[in-house]
């Protein structure tokens, strides 16, 4: 009968506790940014699998108008939607054991405390990690980040495959409004930027940006609009309402940026087989030490860029 390695033995341990910690890690990870706390509250997470990530994209309206007795219907088929292509990308978070220190503490109890240990600085990791990505461009180590707000929310570029331009579907994923101008933040400016983003009753529900700007709208903001209740705040953000939507601040939001994002639009989609979950421990051959990873598999997509806007350089 063969020995269990202490590998194994590792595996067996964390393999009663993973699925309960993952619960809590994913709570945590839609905790940790207000994007990704309303995408949830919107059940707007699908599980896929699949080589790519497809998405239907709505560029045109279909023909209408008034008619008349006697007048003939148009029998020509309207091109109106076009498919969006991502990839999957893949980010992780080591968890690391070094094999001495297990063995020096060889109680379950002492062990568990490590293991527990190693699995919440990982996931710490992971969560700061794709916070950070999300507000990226999709570009960073070597084109293997998340396609971030940098890219989802602008008017230059290609996104999902297609170039943004001016024709129809070129303009469709085209950012409503990226203002770089910069200087002083201006109510006035923040409200025409708002108004630029909205399409009728489709409008930004969540402004991110930083605690410096952020301050700087509660301070010009009306007591009521101050104390209105919010979205935001159920969920645990502090937010001020501005136009009908959550004015809120993300500690991961650049410098300068003020994000008018119109949520309905934004999906994220994680791969149903690596949703944040624990790889396992190895014991590489030169080391004396458990190596295990945190794997999630996913992307954000917007399909609807010309909904939300930004401005950057702000003071």
């Amino acid at each position: 009968m063969a020995i269990p390695t202490r590998t194994s033995t590792l595996n067996t341990f964390i393999s009663s506790t993973a699925e309960n910690r993952r619960k809590d890690l994913v709570d945590n990870f839609f905790g940790s940014a207000p994007l990704l706390a309303m995408l949830k509250k919107r059940k707007s997470v699908p599980l896929r699998g699949g080589e790519i990530i497809k998405v239907s994209h709505i560029y045109a309206g279909m023909p209408a108008g008034s008619y008349g007795r006697g007048d003939e219907f148009g029998t020509d088929v309207t091109e109106f939607a076009t498919t969006l292509v991502f990839n999957w990308k893949f980010v992780r978070s080591e968890v690391n054991l070094n094999t001495i220190d297990v063995e020096l503490n060889d109680s379950p109890e002492q062990v568990f405390d490590l293991v527990e240990a190693a699995m919440e600085n990982g996931e710490l990791s992971l969560i700061d990690e794709m916070s950070d990505q999300l507000y990226g461009d999709g570009t960073g180590n070597s084109n293997k980040d998340i396609d971030g707000l940098a890219i989802a929310v602008s008017r230059t570029g290609t996104y999902g495959g297609l170039a943004r331009g001016t024709d129809s579907q070129g303009s469709s994923i085209r950012a409503a409004v990226e203002d770089t101008t910069g200087g002083a933040l201006a109510l006035a400016t923040v409200n025409t930027h708002f108004g630029t983003c909205t399409v009728g009753r489709k409008k930004p529900d969540l402004l991110c940006t930083t605690q410096t700007l952020w301050n700087k709208i509660w301070e010009r903001s009306q007591p009521s609009e101050q104390n209105k209740p919010s979205t935001m705040r159920e969920i645990g953000f502090e937010a001020v309402r501005m136009n009908g939507a959550d004015v809120t601040v993300d500690s991961h939001c650049p410098s300068g940026f003020l994000y008018f994002l119109n949520t309905e639009f934004f999906q994220l989609f994680v791969h149903r087989r690596w949703d944040m979950r624990f790889r396992g421990f190895m014991e590489p051959a030169q080391q004396q030490a458990q190596i295990g990873q945190l794997i999630f598999w996913g992307n954000l997509i917007n399909r609807g860029p010309r909904f939300s806007g930004v401005a950057s350089g702000l003071s």
